[in-house]
């Protein structure tokens, strides 16, 4: 591999990182906030962080890899000079974007099991839903209840003792 092809993979790492990083954490942030999990932000961020940049250059070496062998195929079947310009635009956009999109899957895979890994125990602090709400109410209700005595007063008696 020449030094053309490594400074090109470099720069498609880099721009495809961005890319997944951003719109995959816009993803998952309107996914967690939709409340098909709750996860604990750090520890998802860093992992999430670490595969994206896994995963932008895997696609970027191997859509690279994959472009080149296309079109030292096209360029031979090429009889014209603009015939050859065509092919190297048009075989090689195939192999790069097909291992961007590859990655892009890998990534919200990996994203989905970075999720359920990070779960959290904590309680929401967005409620969409009314039923959910009345619960949530109903045991911060019961919380201040069994915290406080029989004079009414809360907090002379702790739950622990």
């Amino acid at each position: 591999m020449d030094v053309g092809l490594q400074s090109f993979i470099t720069f498609l790492s880099i721009l495809w990182f961005f890319v997944y990083w951003i719109l995959g954490g816009v993803f998952f942030a309107v996914m967690a906030i939709l409340r098909l999990g709750r996860v604990r932000k750090v520890r998802f961020s860093c992992l999430f962080t670490i595969f994206a940049a896994a995963c932008a250059f895997g696609a970027a070496y191997f859509g690279v890899q994959s472009a080149e062998s296309a079109i030292r195929s096209c360029v031979v079947e090429a009889t014209s000079n603009v015939q050859q310009k065509v092919a190297v635009i048009g075989c090689g956009f195939g192999g790069i974007m097909g291992a961007f999109f590859v990655g892009a899957l890998a990534l919200t895979l990996i994203g989905f099991i970075i999720m359920a890994i990070s779960k959290s125990k904590a309680k929401p602090w967005i409620i969409l839903d009314q039923d959910e709400r009345e619960a949530h109410e109903a045991s911060v209700l019961e919380e201040q209840v069994s915290v406080s005595d029989a004079s009414g007063v809360p907090g002379n008696k702790s739950k622990f003792f």
